[in-house]
């Protein structure tokens, strides 16, 4: 049975396509662009100096960190000396007016946003040229009547999802 040239042309790019995708061996399909040498990541507790939020938002972070890269990567967390190293501290936790409406003579917020900031420095003691030192941010909108110490633990485990995936992003999908 011969193939005609359309379908040997599929077939070929096929081929190719799954060569360059398993050749190299650190491309993966979730996104992560890490070097076959790298097996750990170390994330310590991201502490919170911002002073604002809730009681537990430390353990929140942190957990956050651990969960997303256990399940978007191969690597194995560990406490100390990982191939990577993830450290942080939470600089920023605010509400503050958005969305500002005048109402008769007054000026009132139609939304509250809230601002999360983390300062995350990393550490890959196999390549140090991926090193950094940066403050990521990520902001989200609650009604007028929201404060600070009412937002819901979803929300906020919403917010720190999105934050780490960011930080995930530059650190090991190299976006």
């Amino acid at each position: 049975m011969t193939l005609k040239i359309k379908d040997r042309f599929i077939l070929y790019t096929l081929s190719l396509a799954l060569l360059l995708c398993n050749g190299c061996g650190v491309y993966s399909f979730s996104g992560t662009n890490i070097s076959p040498d790298v097996k750990t990541i170390s994330i310590q507790t991201i502490e919170n100096s911002s002073g604002e939020g809730p009681a537990n938002l430390t353990q929140v972070v942190t957990d956050n960190f651990k969960n997303y890269f256990r399940r978007n990567s191969n690597l194995t967390v560990l406490q100390n000396d990982g191939d990577l190293q993830l450290e942080g501290q939470i600089v920023s936790f605010t509400l503050s007016p958005a969305a500002i409406q005048r109402e008769g003579l007054e000026d009132r917020a139609g939304l509250n946003r809230l601002t999360l900031g983390i300062q995350v420095r990393y550490t890959n003691t196999k390549n140090p040229e991926e090193n950094f030192d940066r403050l990521f941010t990520i902001s989200r909108d609650f009604g007028q009547n929201v404060d600070v110490t009412q937002i819901p633990t979803a929300s906020i485990n919403e917010i720190t999802e999105l934050l780490v995936t960011d930080v995930f992003n530059k650190t090991v999908a190299n976006w």
